[in-house]
């Protein structure tokens, strides 16, 4: 009710001022102009997608790496959490429809290749991090590519302590 009541006051002063629908429209364009100026400027705009890579290599069999990397980040086979949603009702639909927009990565040729994906942090937009193992020999060959917006998440320091805990991992000094 106090709303209502707050409101009939503005609505009037609007009429008794000649202002018209055009002009009030103008305005509400340049407020919102003005808060997408601040947005950029507080993100930094739209930045290019950089990346930073490096490969390891594991003297380790491939399905025990994948296995070690898997349990330890979490990485999950979205396609069959997909796959097991197509039900046919509506709220498996949005369900299979968030999972996918989540922005994980899976994709396994048992014995001989692996894919694992993720979107990561609060940024916008987010980092993402994408290993691929391949079978070397007797080894694993991973390579690990980390993808940002943001140059300061591409450097030595920032990425250098991820890439150690993932070839920990992968070799099992880090379980």
């Amino acid at each position: 009710m106090m709303n209502e009541l707050s409101f009939v006051p503005c609505f009037f002063l609007f009429l008794l001022a000649g202002c018209s629908t055009q002009e009030i429209a103008e305005w509400n364009q340049k407020i919102s102009d003005m808060g997408h100026q601040v947005s950029n400027t507080m993100t930094g705009g739209k930045q290019e997608r950089s990346k930073k890579a490096t490969d390891i290599t594991i003297p380790v069999d491939i399905d025990t790496v994948a296995s070690r990397l898997r349990r330890y980040y979490g990485f999950t086979d979205v396609n069959t959490q997909i796959a097991t949603l197509q039900r046919g009702t509506v709220n498996d639909q949005w369900a299979a429809e968030a999972i996918a927009a989540e922005g994980h990565t899976f994709e396994a040729t048992p014995g001989s290749y692996y894919k694992f994906g993720r979107k990561l942090g609060n940024n916008n937009p987010q980092d993402e991090v994408i290993l691929e193992l391949e079978k070397n020999g007797a080894g694993t060959r991973v390579y690990v590519v980390y993808h940002s917006s943001f140059s300061g998440h591409l450097t030595e320091e920032y990425v250098g302590p991820l890439f150690k805990q993932i070839r920990d991992v992968a070799s099992g000094k880090i379980r």
